[in-house]
């Protein structure tokens, strides 16, 4: 009985140490949908420790801070050269765009989409204080599992930090609207939390593993979301450690070209650079 007892604990460590750092955790508020609607809070009635107000939009001051390193290494590359027609998928409070804006010089139209009417009025002002509005620069309200354009629109698609805060469902139905917009040999840049660190050198693989576990164990389930709530007035974190990859490899007619390893604050990012085929 106690040797039965052991090996089951033992499998059980050994089960454990393979996914250490690399489970991705189901989503925590259910849709994406959720996500939108708890985004109608921030900047408007945040405060932290609940007592003293928030002075700047709370998600571009906290969490945006950290996503710039990332956001600045996944625009370097040739790829913005040559683009004419980009559509920036879940553009949030309007960095990433900004920087889009300022780098994809020879774009003549760029769609910033978004399902919620707050971050589309987080991004519009965003780029009003940076004098970066234009004739060329479209704000659209829009599901980016069911965007409103044709097939093949697009010679650049960008998404930064979106696909991590999906459930799997919605990973896969927004990967086909994705390679439904991009247009043949078009391009795809996309920053998520990742599971995805099989070519990363000890010790620093180790360093991200142990990264994400933390992470996990916290946002699992919503586990420290009383500790966020508290802080914040209602507010945490969506996006959790996924493997895009996987994903990726479901549509036919992308493939990737190549990856960059980065990171948020302490927690691994990678940045995925996909074209896609003639049909």
């Amino acid at each position: 009985m106690k040797a039965h007892l052991v090996s089951r604990m033992w499998q059980t460590i050994r089960r454990y140490s393979r996914t250490f750092g690399y489970r991705q955790v189901p989503v925590w508020y259910g849709s994406s949908v959720a996500v939108a609607q708890q985004f109608e809070t921030i900047s408007k009635r945040l405060k932290f420790l609940k007592l003293f107000p928030n002075p700047y939009p709370f998600y571009d001051w906290i969490m945006g801070f950290h996503e710039r390193w990332s956001n600045r290494a996944a625009l370097r590359g040739p790829v913005l050269e040559r683009t004419t027609n980009v559509v920036e998928a879940g553009v949030g409070t309007g960095y990433f765009l900004a920087q889009l804006v300022k780098n994809a010089k020879n774009a003549t139209t760029i769609s910033a989409v978004d399902l919620s009417p707050q971050m589309i009025s987080a991004a519009r002002n965003y780029l009003t204080r940076k004098n970066l509005l234009s004739s060329s620069l479209f704000f659209v309200r829009s599901d980016c599992r069911h965007l409103p354009y044709p097939d093949g629109t697009f010679d650049l698609y960008v998404s930064s930090y979106l696909f991590d805060l999906l459930n799997d469902e919605e990973i896969e139905s927004t990967v086909m609207e994705m390679e439904r917009v991009l247009a043949p040999d078009g391009h795809a840049i996309l920053i998520t939390m990742t599971t995805e660190l099989e070519e990363v050198q000890e010790p620093v693989r180790f360093a991200c593993r142990a990264a994400n576990e933390l992470y996990c164990l916290g946002y699992h389930r919503g586990r420290w979301n009383r500790i966020w709530r508290f802080l914040f007035a209602g507010y945490a974190p969506h996006c959790r450690p996924i493997a895009l990859g996987r994903y990726l490899k479901l549509a036919p007619s992308l493939s990737i070209e190549y990856t960059k390893l980065s990171h948020v604050s302490l927690f691994p990012v990678r940045i995925y650079y996909v074209r896609k085929s003639h049909a």
